[in-house]
């Protein structure tokens, strides 16, 4: 029983909106997952620039 070229057209163009469809969602979740990471970078970044000053006074005092 074999398909005829019009139905087998028809099958591929609707697979081919689906596929792009779940490209679209993909590059979605892909942006968001890129802007988590670049905002947690961003906060681990200021707290590591805050926790710095505290480890060095630390250190000053243990001096004294």
């Amino acid at each position: 029983m074999a398909l005829d070229n019009s139905t087998v057209l028809e099958n591929l163009k609707v697979q081919k909106v689906e596929i792009e469809n779940q490209i679209e969602q993909l590059r979605s979740t892909y942006l968001k997952v890129l802007g988590a990471i670049d905002a947690l970078e961003q906060i681990e970044e200021a707290n590591s620039l805050e926790s710095e000053p505290e480890s060095e006074s630390e250190e000053e005092s243990e001096e004294e």
